[in-house]
């Protein structure tokens, strides 16, 4: 199972302050220039008609809803090449208040949504420092999405609050992408845990649980508080007015 995303000590949701100022285009050398389609593989859509984590369809969806019409780039890497530049059409990273980068929807996201945090496989000492607070661990080494901003959307989540319930998990086959701890590039697989309501931030916890979590941040030096505001809300919870 991948472990959970490292926040930053410096603010409470995810940013781009330790991206590299060097330019990752989608080539060869990423191994993103090829679109793969298995041609024996039928279509197959999940029930709310989005491409399947294990299918050779872009994971991404549009605005109405519709699944992206387009192969993805890679048996590793479920998105196409304009969504893996771009990022989810259902999803946009906007800009905090307080603390840097978020995601939110920008449709009704229906339960259960994937999405996939994926980006350059690198063994934990090959990690450049600056990105460690948002590399993914898995069983096969590191995952650095920093190089792809906002194409690789989930490094952005916020993590939820005290008074906020998160609205994103590990699928419960998260690692059905990966392969080797040789590949290049690697993905891990995402799903949302209930619906989410357009114009509302996608959050995670950014440990195993919430318990966890308040240890995370206490070790951090950091108190942990609510990100939802009037602009970009988060589902709350029952104690604190959800419903």
């Amino acid at each position: 199972m991948a472990s959970r995303k490292m926040a930053s000590s410096s603010s409470q949701g995810a940013s781009m302050k330790g991206a590299s100022s060097k330019k990752t285009s989608l080539t060869k050398k990423t191994s993103l220039k090829v679109a793969f389609k298995d041609p024996k593989s039928k279509v197959k859509l999940t029930k709310h008609g989005q491409n399947t984590p294990r299918g050779t369809g872009c994971l991404s969806t549009l605005k109405s809803g519709k699944a992206c019409p387009c192969d993805r780039v890679n048996p590793l890497i479920p998105y196409c090449k304009k969504c893996c530049k771009s990022g989810d059409p259902s999803l946009k990273v906007c800009t905090h208040p307080k603390f840097g980068k978020i995601l939110i929807a920008l449709r009704d996201l229906p339960k259960p949504y994937y999405v996939a945090w994926w980006g350059k496989q690198l063994k934990r000492k090959d990690m450049p420092q600056k990105h460690m607070e948002w590399a993914l661990q898995t069983n096969t080494g590191m995952v650095d999405a920093v190089p792809f901003k906002e194409g690789s959307m989930l490094q952005f989540c916020a993590c939820s609050g005290p008074n906020e319930i998160p609205t994103i998990d590990f699928a419960p086959d998260s690692e059905i992408l990966l392969k080797s701890r040789n590949e290049k590039m690697a993905a891990v697989i995402f799903r949302t845990l209930r619906d989410i309501p357009r114009g509302h931030q996608v959050t995670m916890m950014y440990n195993t649980n919430e318990k966890t979590t308040n240890e995370f941040f206490k070790e951090q030096g950091i108190v942990r508080g609510d990100v939802g505001t009037p602009r970009y809300p988060c589902l709350r919870k029952k104690r604190a007015g959800g419903k």
